[in-house]
């Protein structure tokens, strides 16, 4: 008893129906071959497309699990892997880019001191005490969260929303960072 060859899951095929076989899922069948063989271009790719040079390491890995998760969008009848490859790369470090520009412009706000409207008495009182340099020195993540919190009023369930982390996350860096100013502060004065 034979087995049947599986449905091709791409619109593409389905609608063109021109007798060729199925093709089925090749990606997933092959995904170890892929990686290895396309690992290093998809990197390159990355590092060429990405400002922060360090980010293109991650956008390499979000492509594979892009990959990985919407494998039956590939159709080898309409384009080559490396051209699918290349411009879900392109996709994922032109996202990865303008987080980076949105992260370093809130900065650059900061250290010009050019609240945005409608800032509240918090984000005043960080600004009269000095506290943007204080917040130069904590990791990224957790000045991000001060900056959403304090700057744009963020709640920390919008926070987590927006960053796309657990409410812990959001809520332990938090913590981490006041207490990390806290002690700033305290080796000031």
């Amino acid at each position: 008893m034979s087995e049947a060859l599986p449905v091709p899951s791409c619109v593409y095929c389905r609608e063109r129906n021109d007798g060729e076989p199925p093709h089925g899922d090749i990606v997933r069948v092959d995904f170890e071959e892929i990686y290895s063989d396309w690992y290093a271009d998809v990197l390159r790719w990355a590092r060429r497309r990405c400002i922060d040079l360090d980010d293109a390491e991650d956008v390499t890995q979000q492509v594979f699990i892009e990959v990985w998760l919407h494998s039956g969008r590939y159709c080898p009848r309409r384009g080559s892997l490396g051209s699918w490859l290349h411009g879900i790369t392109a996709h994922k470090a032109a996202d990865s880019s303008g987080a980076v520009v949105r992260r370093y412009e809130g900065m650059r706000r900061l250290k010009r001191g050019l609240a945005p409207d409608g800032i509240d008495g918090c984000a005043r009182a960080v600004e009269r005490l000095g506290l943007v340099g204080h917040m130069a020195a904590l990791p990224p993540e957790r000045r991000e969260i001060l900056f959403l919190a304090y700057y744009l009023g963020l709640t920390q369930p919008e926070i987590a929303r927006r960053l796309e982390l657990p409410l812990g996350t959001v809520k332990s860096h938090t913590r981490r960072a006041l207490r990390s100013l806290s002690c700033l502060l305290a080796e000031r004065t």
